[in-house]
């Protein structure tokens, strides 16, 4: 008589629970990378479906033995494969509850003609128990397949780290001792290491990447600084043409932020009315130098969460009565090559134009500090609280340094590397040397300097206007949207 109930039991596990273990979703293969007998899978794991225990990257070619490797994230480097053979390569997710299998993609391994030049480690910039190198890959030589970071200190354990492009983020370290740091090149053929660079790794400060020292409650209205002809001081925005006075979003007509005569914004303040939410994204982003030059890819989608846009007064009803923004973030295609990673500072400055003038390493674009009808942005614009917002299109973006999904600062340190301008210099947060808080007299017309923690010319983000770049110091490349 007890037969059916035993039964049932065992059909549901011994316990009349199931399991809630559902198979991962499919991956997205990103890219194949060919080198000397191997193959660099680059990939996506999915936002649907359960999370993966493990990836298999499998590269197979007719009369060739079928390669794999298994790995628990991106990239997957598969090797002992032939070269001068076309291989079909995918990569699987698989988790106890079963596999899901990427779209393929074709590469075909050759062989390293040399073995690569010395990269140029630009800087090395201390974070909480760790430190950012900073790196220029060499021109000479074969394409390095890997990049590796090494930062060694008198009784402390080497610290390693390694990655396909710039900067490397080499952890575990122990703050307050003074470590020496190179980055290593490496192919099939040989290696080169950099010169080195000192750094000591420091406990984060509770502020981060905000400047302490400027009133963001008193913030210089930039729109008077937004000039058609080259600059001769700093703190301008060097356009290429006027602006439509005309265009522009609704609204956007008289912000509670901006002082009666029109001179000053408050920025904290203006955070009151940020467009709600906490969108996530499925962003994808690489930065990498390929045959000498930097390669920024991605869905132009960013690493952090967002507002709802977009913006109605359901939703944001605070931001909706300033800026009644109608766009919507989409997927837009960022393939930015030929960036010069050594480049030139021109005598001359080349003018902004509308659109995308950089790239921040949150995998989103950065636009100029003016709006459509010329004014400046940051201070006109309703954005949610990283700072950003979509344009007609959909393509989110930012007129300042990201809030969001940035290296943060060190008090005393100089700022990482947070994104590229479209003529090929890097873009640095708020601090500079010893960490001090940049201002627009540190820098040229164009919002950038050296100094020495980073001996190549760069751009910094500053609270006050233009915000990113000025202008370009060096020369832009032909398509950057």
């Amino acid at each position: 008589m007890q037969v059916g109930p035993l039964l049932m039991l065992a059909a549901c596990g011994g316990n009349g629970s199931s399991s809630s273990v559902t198979a991962p979703g499919t991956p997205t293969l990103d890219s194949a990378a060919a080198g000397d007998t191997q193959a660099v899978l680059a990939f996506t794991a999915s936002t649907s479906g359960g999370t993966a225990t493990t990836y298999n990257g499998d590269c197979s070619a007719t009369g060739a033995t079928t390669r794999s490797v298994t790995g628990s994230s991106s990239p997957i480097t598969v090797t002992g494969m032939t070269n001068a053979i076309a291989y079909t390569c995918t990569v699987t997710a698989s988790n106890s509850a079963g596999t899901a299998t990427s779209a393929s993609k074709s590469v075909t391994p050759v062989a390293a003609s040399s073995a690569p030049g010395t990269p140029t480690l630009n800087s090395a910039t201390a974070g909480d128990g760790q430190a950012v190198l900073a790196f220029t890959a060499s021109t000479s030589g074969g394409t390095a397949t890997s990049y590796s970071g090494n930062c060694s200190a008198t009784g402390e354990t080497t610290r390693s780290a390694t990655g396909s492009s710039s900067p490397i983020t080499v952890t575990s370290m122990t703050n307050t001792k003074a470590y020496t740091c190179t980055v290593t090149a490496t192919n099939s053929a040989g290696s080169a290491t950099s010169a080195s660079k000192s750094v000591t790794p420091v406990a984060a400060s509770s502020g981060g990447g905000t400047s302490t020292t400027v009133d963001t409650t008193t913030l210089p209205v930039g729109t008077s600084k937004v000039i058609t002809t080259v600059p001769t001081d700093a703190g301008y925005l060097y356009l290429c043409s006027t602006a439509n006075v005309s265009a522009g979003n609704p609204g956007n007509s008289a912000q509670g932020w901006i002082s009666s005569d029109g001179t000053t914004w408050n920025l904290q303040t203006k955070s009151l009315y940020s467009v709600s939410g906490a969108v996530s994204w499925a962003s994808t982003f690489t930065n990498a130098i390929a045959n000498g030059f930097r390669k920024l890819d991605g869905n132009g989608l960013p690493s952090h969460t967002t507002g709802i846009y977009k913006i109605t007064n359901e939703t944001s009803p605070q931001a909706y009565q300033y800026d009644q923004n109608p766009n919507y973030i989409l997927t837009n295609t960022i393939a930015w090559s030929g960036l010069n990673p050594n480049p030139t500072v021109n005598a001359t400055p080349t003018c902004l134009s509308t659109g995308a003038v950089g790239v921040f390493l949150t995998g989103a674009r950065m636009f100029a500090a003016f709006d459509a009808k010329g004014r400046d942005a940051r201070a006109w614009e309703v954005t949610d609280a990283c700072e950003g917002h979509p344009a007609p299109g959909g393509a989110y973006h930012y007129h300042s340094m990201p809030k969001c999904g940035l290296t943060a600062d060190v008090t005393g340190q100089h700022s990482a590397v947070i994104g590229y301008a479209a003529d090929g210099f890097a873009v640095y947060g708020m601090q500079g040397d010893a960490g001090k808080t940049i201002a627009n007299a540190d820098l040229d017309i164009c919002h950038g300097h050296t100094d020495t923690s980073v001996t190549q010319y760069h751009y910094h983000t500053t609270e006050t206007f233009p915000y990113t770049i000025g202008c370009y110091r060096g020369t832009p490349i032909t398509s950057h949207n």
